[in-house]
């Protein structure tokens, strides 16, 4: 069997005593383990543990003749459905990795990481930094704060960005706390998710800087006449903010009543 064979089997996660195994059961209609270890020069134990582990990846099957039982390998193109269930598998463990990634980051954070700080300049990765923060799966479901001249942000996108900026930030972002500045009108909230947006008079509080904190990271996007970008990620200071924003939150809400 040509050596290409072997290594593609192998970079997919048959070892080398499987495949011999695999290629031996291919060849004849069927075997019994002793005529399968005669014929690979392969131990007994061996083989027995092999075919176990060739049965639960589908590529042999067993048959049982009175006490004894043969094996039979299976179609070639089983090896096809093993990759489809592998990627289905990988697409799984990474979807998992992505909801504890922040639980990972976050421990060694406080196991004395320094913060992580990235820089931004202009409009392009500016936009660039806003359009990964709501990219991320979690943002929809999970707790956004924020502050948000909405005025400024409009000069920063074009229209078609603006509009799916605008879904993906409040539209379908189901848990957010928003203090905003709008000559716009106000931002509709829903009642049946956990949504507060605030909005205060831009000339008595005038925002030139949009603030997300979200999870462990602070991102800071400043509207000046050069367009600049921070993003931090320290627990520390996420939490910290939180406790800020929290209390300029309370001070809107009683603005807002009076």
């Amino acid at each position: 069997m040509p050596l290409n064979f072997f290594d593609y089997l192998q970079n997919i996660g048959i070892s080398h005593k499987e495949i011999t195994v695999y290629i031996y059961l291919l060849s004849v209609e069927m075997a019994l383990p002793m005529e399968i270890a005669k014929q690979t020069k392969l131990k007994r134990s061996t083989v027995y543990m092999i075919l176990d582990l060739l049965k639960q990846k589908g590529l042999v099957r067993e048959i049982q003749k009175g006490r004894r039982f043969s094996y039979v390998a299976e179609d070639p193109d089983r090896i096809k459905f093993l990759l489809e269930e592998m990627k289905l598998q990988t697409e799984r463990s990474i979807q998992t990795l992505d909801d504890i990634m922040p639980q990972i980051k976050a421990v060694l954070r406080r196991a004395g990481e320094p913060p992580l700080i990235k820089f931004f300049e202009g409009d392009a990765a500016v936009q660039a930094s806003l359009e990964d923060l709501v990219s991320n799966p979690r943002f929809k479901t999970d707790l956004d704060y924020g502050i948000f001249p909405i005025e400024l942000v409009y000069k920063l996108f074009n229209s078609n960005k603006l509009r799916k900026f605008i879904s993906s930030r409040i539209t379908d972002n189901k848990h957010f706390k928003i203090i905003y500045t709008s000559e716009e009108g106000e931002i509709p909230t829903k009642l049946e998710h956990n949504q507060e947006a605030f909005r205060v008079d831009q000339n008595e509080y005038p925002f030139s800087c949009d603030i997300s904190i979200f999870e462990d990271e602070v991102r800071i996007h400043m509207f000046g006449k050069t367009i600049y970008g921070i993003l931090i990620k320290s627990a520390e200071l996420a939490n910290t903010l939180v406790s800020v924003f929290k209390l300029a939150g309370k001070g809107a809400q009683i603005q807002e009543q009076k």
